[in-house]
C-alpha cells in the first residue's frame, strides 16, 4: 500500500484544543486499556541495555500516558528504570503534572515547546523515544528527526501500533472505541465541551475516526525508513522489527543505536 499524508484534524491549527486534547487523551486511555507496556516494554528493556540508556527524552509525549505505563512495566518487572523526560510542540501542561506527580523522580518535563527536529543542547539525554507519533511527519521532516538526533548521537527508539495496514488498526478497537466513549467522563478538564461534541453532536468521534485512518496510511514502512537513515552512514546500527500483540496486532519497532555505545 503506497503511503498517504492526508490531513489529520487535530494537527490543524484551526482545530479546537479541547478537541485535540480528546484525541491524545482518549490514546493515552486507550494504550493503557489495551496494556501497551506488555507490547513495548521487552522491546525498550532490550534497547537500553543494548544502548546502555539511563536517560530517556520523549518526543511527541501528547499526555505523557506511554511513558507513565513503559515506567511502571519496566518497574513491576524488575528492569532499570530510566529517567524520563515528556516533551511536546503542544505541552499538555495538566498531563505533564499529573505524570510527574506520578512518578516523581523518574518522569521530569519540558514545559517549553521542543520540535523533534531541533532538540536543545540544553536537555540532558542519552536515547531519543518517539511513541505513536513518527507517522505524523512527512518523509523530508523524518529524516531531519532521525538526523538530528544521529548529529547528536544519540540512541533512537521509535513504535508504532501498526504497520501501514488498515486492516491492522481492527485489532485496537476493543480498547480504543470506549475509551473515545469514555473520555468525557475521564478528563480533567473541559468536561462539558467534550460530552457535548461525544455524545449529543458526535464531533469527536468522527474526528478521531479518521485520524486513526489516517494515521495507518501514514505509517512509514521498513524500506522506506531503512532508506531515509542510508544517507547518514556508517556509524549506527539500525533494526526494524515487527512484533504481534493479541487480536492480530502488530507493533513496529525501529530503533538506531551509535556503534560502540554500551551494551
Amino acid at each position: 500500500m503506497r503511503r498517504l499524508h492526508l490531513f489529520e484534524f487535530n494537527e490543524r491549527p484551526e482545530c479546537p484544543a479541547f478537541i485535540r486534547d480528546s484525541v491524545t487523551e482518549t490514546l493515552g486511555t486507550g494504550l493503557r486499556w489495551g496494556r501497551m507496556g506488555d507490547i513495548v516494554g521487552p522491546e525498550l528493556a532490550r534497547f537500553c541495555r543494548d544502548a546502555g540508556v539511563r536517560r530517556i527524552l520523549d518526543l511527541c509525549s501528547g499526555t505523557g500516558e506511554p511513558v507513565r505505563l513503559l515506567v511502571e512495566w519496566l518497574a513491576r518487572h524488575g528492569e532499570p528504570v530510566p529517567e524520563f523526560v515528556l516533551s511536546d510542540l503542544f505541552p499538555h501542561h495538566a498531563a505533564f503534572a499529573a505524570a510527574r506527580a506520578a512518578h516523581p523522580g523518574v518522569i521530569t518535563t519540558e514545559d517549553e515547546p521542543v520540535s523533534a527536529t531541533a532538540v536543545p543542547a540544553t536537555i540532558a539525554h542519552d536515547a531519543r523515544v518517539i511513541i505513536n507519533s513518527l507517522h505524523h511527519f512527512r518523509p523530508e521532516v523524518v529524516a531531519q528527526i532521525l538526523g538530528d538526533a544521529v548529529a547528536a548521537r544519540r540512541a533512537v527508539f521509535v513504535y508504532e501500533g501498526f504497520p501501514r495496514n488498515l486492516a491492522r488498526l481492527a485489532p485496537t478497537s476493543p480498547t480504543m472505541l470506549p475509551a473515545l466513549l469514555a473520555n468525557p467522563l475521564l478528563a480533567r478538564r473541559q468536561r462539558a465541551a467534550k460530552a457535548l461534541l461525544t455524545y449529543v453532536v458526535p464531533v469527536i468521534p468522527a474526528v478521531a475516526m479518521w485520524d486513526a485512518c489516517v494515521s495507518v496510511l501514514r505509517v512509514h514502512s521498513e524500506a522506506e525508513l531503512r532508506a531515509l537513515v542510508a544517507p547518514f552512514g556508517a556509524g549506527y546500527a539500525w533494526s526494524y522489527r515487527e512484533v504481534p500483540y493479541p487480536l492480530g496486532g502488530r507493533g513496529v519497532f525501529f530503533t538506531g543505536i551509535p556503534t560502540g555505545a554500551a551494551a
